[in-house]
């Protein structure tokens, strides 16, 4: 297994050896962040890193050259992260809102041997007997109660609240406002829309995608869209 995937304990991240310690607040004064995807999400997620304080930021990689135009950033593009090559003292976070998306750029890196940050905002709170992986974004106001485990690059919008024991899969995106109660789990790859609700004992699939204001209860089989209250499959067809 690549080291930019292995999970992260952050009850014990003092005593574990620096290649897997949870790049908190940065990980060290020589390591410079780049951020993958120049997007309103990138942009958010650099604010996010200059909020913890400690991260020296590098800049953006993004195919789309002029896509800062107008925005008055400091930061510019510095490479496509389909061929950037990392160099020593980079490390990466992926700022892309598709789980799928998120893997296609995110994969040359790790096969190139780079190494993801994981950015939990000072305004987020998780406490100390959870767990998170790599590549993780917690925006502000993100809660994570006790005993949950949450895979490598996923991401949290703004005031998500997750309860205890439940499990999130690689790659997934939770938007801002979303609930997910105690002892849910949740697949890899999936997209959950904003202020929606996943009921306590629900179990979605590998690559479902929840539309936004829904209410999830039960199983969702894999690869589906569903929406509503109960939320059942749709189809824009």
């Amino acid at each position: 297994m690549n080291a930019g995937l292995l999970p992260v304990d952050t009850h014990d991240s003092a005593n574990l050896p620096p290649e897997r310690r949870p790049a908190l607040a940065g990980r060290s004064m020589n390591e410079r962040l780049i951020i993958i995807g120049a997007g309103g999400f990138g942009r958010e997620v650099m604010v996010y890193a200059e909020d913890c304080g400690s991260f020296n930021l590098k800049g953006f990689l993004d195919s789309r050259s002029h896509i800062l135009d107008g925005y008055g950033r400091g930061l510019g593009i510095i490479g496509d992260p389909l061929t950037y090559v990392p160099e020593p003292g980079d490390i990466f976070i992926c700022a892309l809102g598709s789980p799928a998306e998120r893997r296609i750029y995110a994969q040359p890196i790790l096969d190139r041997g780079g190494v993801f940050a994981t950015i939990r905002h000072p305004k987020s709170a998780m406490t100390i007997y959870s767990t998170l992986g790599h590549g993780c974004i917690l925006a502000p106001h993100v809660g994570i109660s006790c005993d949950v485990r949450i895979g490598n690059f996923v991401s949290l919008n703004e005031y998500a609240i997750v309860g205890h024991d439940a499990r999130i899969g690689d790659w997934c995106q939770i938007n801002g406002h979303v609930t997910i109660a105690g002892g849910a789990e949740i697949g890899p790859l999936v997209t959950i829309h904003p202020n929606s609700v996943v009921l306590s004992g629900a179990r979605i699939g590998e690559g479902v995608t929840v539309g936004a204001g829904s209410v999830v209860a039960g199983r969702i089989p894999p690869g589906v869209t569903v929406m509503g209250n109960p939320a059942r499959r749709f189809s824009y067809k």
